[in-house]
């Protein structure tokens, strides 16, 4: 009978769902884009090592295209490590 991680074991679980969020994710990296270059890079990226799908990483270009660089909001470089990703 296969048990699932959660029902096996469910406090460590509910310990490791907290921290999906540690690792930045292109909306974090898009958010300290200069401009609308970096911003296609950092999309291509994540395209190309298939954290996003292509329907995604057109949609983010176009949003990009539409609205600027800034439709993500605004990060400066190093804020990720004083204030965490939220």
């Amino acid at each position: 009978m296969k048990m699932s991680f959660k029902k096996l074991f469910p406090n460590l679980y509910k310990e490791l769902e907290r921290y999906d969020s540690i690792y930045p994710t292109v909306l974090d990296h898009l958010q300290i884009c200069e401009n609308e270059k970096e911003a296609f890079e950092v999309i291509e990226y994540f395209e190309r090592i298939e954290e996003i799908t292509p329907d995604a990483a057109e949609f983010l270009k176009e949003l990009i295209k539409r609205f600027g660089v800034g439709v993500f909001g605004r990060r400066k470089r190093g804020e990720w490590e004083k204030y965490g990703l939220r």
